[in-house]
């Protein structure tokens, strides 16, 4: 083989080194916060009551330079384990913990007492249904055959459902109104070539395989008929995909991306983040019919992008901002793009490493590094009074 088109080694399991590093970057946060830092974390604001959360207004100082100097920034939680997924139903917040905590919580989204609905080993990701919570979890740091996904009840009552197990890599998942999705990473003893796709029904019953022998498959959504996905070859092409639910040929929808992460389905559109790498350097947002046809930028970041939501007016997303140190990082930001184009608005800034993302009618809801590790800020911010 010509040197010059040798295949490079295979990137690690990105979801598991990510996890390895969060451990690491962790306990050098949590052994050099500063004076200022513990100040801030025993409050008397937030010990009023002790043992239950009380919400944080914070000084909308803390946005973007297009929002009003005046109060409404909100702390949804607080707590020393870092968020794994984040869900919300404009009524609830819903997030997994990971390596700390470890379980599976919900918080009202102008925040207040927590309920539990679970624990889990690993905790990667999260997904609402109607009456459930579905949890990705990886088992076990660096441990292959330990994934699981799991259906926690909302309000906290009965047993939670294994839909799934013996999950090598879970790198995505994805839920319809009947059945959960997922992709498994493959193994990296076979360079990841024995990824796939599966599915299995939300009440209970037998998984099925979609599609086998699929390399690195990452981001993953889901409509009506067909599930959408990434793959990579051994020369780090890109492209998104998707086949019918119910068996058929798999489509090429977009050939030619980067890393792709967070696929979503708007209407008639596909949209996904495509980025130079797994840390979501130099990423934009692209969309493309469902169908398949030419991708088109939607939203560019001039950082990074770690995670992507979606409504029908808008996308937005988290920049981490400097994340090469293990101290706190103020350059988080939070920001959004109309779909109908524009210049990207800030919605909240100095911000410690934002990622997980979700929204409502009203607000964008984010996670951070820091003890304050779920806020909101408003989605419009010329409607903030």
């Amino acid at each position: 083989m010509n040197a010059s088109k040798r295949p490079s080694p295979a990137p690690a399991r990105p979801w598991r080194w990510a996890i390895l590093v969060v451990l690491v970057a962790q306990a050098a946060f949590l052994f050099s916060r500063t004076r200022q830092e513990e100040e801030r974390a025993w409050d008397p604001l937030r010990m009023t009551n002790p043992g239950v959360h009380q919400p944080m207004i914070q000084d909308r100082g803390m946005l973007g330079t297009r929002a009003p100097a005046q109060p409404g920034d909100l702390v949804v939680s607080q707590g020393k384990a870092l968020v794994a997924g984040l869900a919300t139903d404009g009524k609830r917040v819903y997030f997994g913990e990971s390596l700390l905590g470890q379980r599976i919580l919900s918080v009202p989204v102008m925040g207040g007492a927590e309920t539990l609905l679970g624990s889990g080993r690993m905790p990667l990701d999260v997904a609402l249904g109607k009456d459930v919570l579905v949890v990705v979890d990886g088992g076990g740091l660096m441990v292959d055959g330990q994934g699981t996904i799991t259906a926690f009840p909302l309000d906290g009552s009965g047993e939670p459902r294994v839909l799934a197990s013996r999950i090598v890599n879970p790198t995505a998942m994805a839920i319809s109104a009947t059945h959960v999705y997922w992709l498994d990473g493959g193994n990296v003893d076979r360079d990841y070539v024995d990824g796939f796709v599966a599915g299995a029904p939300l009440a209970g019953g037998a998984h099925k395989v979609l599609a086998a022998g699929e390399r690195q498959p990452n981001g993953l959504a889901v409509d009506a008929t067909h599930v959408y996905w990434s793959r990579r070859d051994v020369y780090k092409q890109g492209e998104v995909v998707r086949m019918p639910i119910a068996g058929g040929p798999i489509e090429v929808v977009s050939p030619g991306q980067d890393w792709v992460k967070r696929i979503t389905i708007v209407g008639t559109d596909v949209y996904w983040i495509s980025a130079k790498d797994l840390a979501g350097t130099r990423a934009v947002v692209r969309k493309a019919p469902v169908k398949g046809g030419p991708a088109l930028d939607v939203a560019v970041a001039d950082t990074q992008m770690c995670g992507m939501a979606i409504d029908g007016d808008a996308v937005y997303w988290t920049d981490p901002g400097n994340v090469g140190g293990t101290n706190a990082s103020t350059g988080g930001r939070i920001l959004k793009q109309r779909l109908t184009g524009g210049e990207p608005i800030v919605l909240a800034s100095g911000q410690d490493r934002p990622c997980y993302i979700a929204v409502d009618a009203t607000h964008v809801y984010f996670s951070t590094r820091s003890l304050e590790r779920v806020k909101r800020a408003p989605k419009d911010i010329a409607s903030v009074p």
